[in-house]
């Protein structure tokens, strides 16, 4: 995610706090040191010591699916901390709904065991007469004590599990009401009843938060209404991609760069043809990177024309293979950043698969229906591509 900086590695996941992440801090800061009495700098402090500890136990959380994903074998980029909470990339959730179940409920689980925890030992820390009544319990969480901070973490570990567990698709209760649901109809039907129950939530949290002026409820509620919107259309765009293979989609009349060339070269061949991102291709046909238009771009405002293609490349491109999967491809380029990818074939260049194309075929399908893909050939037909002048082809 853009504008998020790593702070710290845990079981090889990377941890990253977002830039927006400051306003919460700001918040708590300002409640503490100028809302709640008696303020001051000592208040200030104290506020964002708190918010830290709050995202300790959000980082927790978001461990704790990670770790239970990992286990069933998929991959996890990073964790990102944001103002709402903490979001965890992962490259896929499992097709199976009763392992989808396990990882979505493992992060609740985790803030009641440590909520538990904490309970056991409350009596060795704090006066539990100051519990026994709301108003004594409110008066020490609100106070700027060691004893207010414990039972506001132990209090925050049990609303954290709860809230988790609404069933507002995309947070974790969502997934888990759509696992239910997959174990008794399509995935598909699953989803979308999920994703209407959740905006339903939303728009219900949005509605009180407006009457409640609790602007961080209104912004749960934006939150989980578009990404339960995005969750409903990323199910779409697999149901309609289906089993479409990348050898049914790859564009073989692609332009390739060389190693030896530079970047002016590659940008003069922009003016005659649609290509955005060129794959680097060596002597005997092996992929070495890939020159993404934005790399291009900016290698030409910094270094000038002459820069060589070779520094301006990629490295760390997806490579695809033709019997892989569209949609996965497709989750696969978003989820690191690429407009398109090299698709090779026996370690040599095949052809090119990129968005825009996948987001033709999207389209074809969805006006044809997926009794189309059975007349699209399994195999390319072509797999030539435009190597540059002098160097065995047509181009530069």
């Amino acid at each position: 995610m853009r504008w998020s900086w790593k702070i710290f590695t845990a079981f090889g996941i990377g941890v990253r706090v977002h830039l927006t992440f400051l306003l919460i801090v700001a918040y708590f800061a300002y409640v503490w040191g100028v809302v709640q009495k008696p303020g001051g700098v000592g208040g200030a402090f104290y506020g964002v010591l708190l918010v830290l500890l709050l995202f300790a136990l959000v980082t927790i959380h978001e461990l704790t699916h990670s770790r239970v994903a990992q286990a069933y074998g998929i991959k996890v980029k990073n964790i990102t901390l944001l103002p709402i909470g903490g979001m965890s990339a992962m490259e896929s959730m499992p097709e199976d709904p009763r392992q989808e179940l396990v990882i979505s409920a493992a992060g609740p689980l985790s803030n009641l065991v440590l909520a538990g925890i904490m309970a056991l030992f409350a009596p060795l820390l704090v006066d539990t007469t100051d519990l026994t009544s709301y108003g004594r319990f409110a008066d020490l969480i609100l106070s700027r004590t060691f004893e207010g901070a414990y039972v506001y973490l132990l209090a925050t570990n049990i609303l954290l599990a709860v809230f988790n567990l609404l069933p507002a698709f995309p947070m974790d209760g969502g997934r888990v009401f759509r696992a239910f649901l997959a174990l008794r109809m399509d995935k598909g039907r699953a989803t979308r009843v999920a994703v209407a129950v959740g905006q339903g939530l939303a728009l219900a949290m949005g509605l009180l938060g407006f009457l409640s002026g609790n602007f961080l409820l209104i912004l749960v509620a934006i939150f989980i209404y578009f990404g339960a919107q995005a969750e409903g259309a990323g199910e779409d765009v697999g149901r309609v991609l289906g089993a479409l293979r990348v050898s049914q989609a790859v564009n073989t009349r692609v332009e390739v760069a060389r190693p030896g060339q530079t970047i002016g070269e590659l940008a003069a061949r922009l003016f005659h043809i649609y290509q955005e991102d060129f794959p680097v291709v060596g002597d005997t046909g092996e992929v070495a990177g890939i020159v993404t238009r934005d790399r291009l771009i900016s290698a030409l405002a910094q270094h000038g024309p002459d820069y060589p293609v070779v520094d301006a490349m990629r490295s760390d491109y997806p490579a695809v293979r033709l019997s892989d999967s569209v949609f996965d491809t497709f989750m696969t380029m978003r989820r690191r950043n690429f407009k398109a990818a090299p698709v090779i074939d026996d370690g040599r260049l095949v052809g090119m698969v990129s968005l825009e194309d996948i987001s033709e075929v999207y389209a074809l399908l969805s006006a044809a229906g997926p009794d189309l893909v059975r007349k699209v050939p399994a195999e390319p037909r072509d797999t030539g591509w435009n190597a540059p002048s002098g160097e065995g082809g047509s181009g530069l």
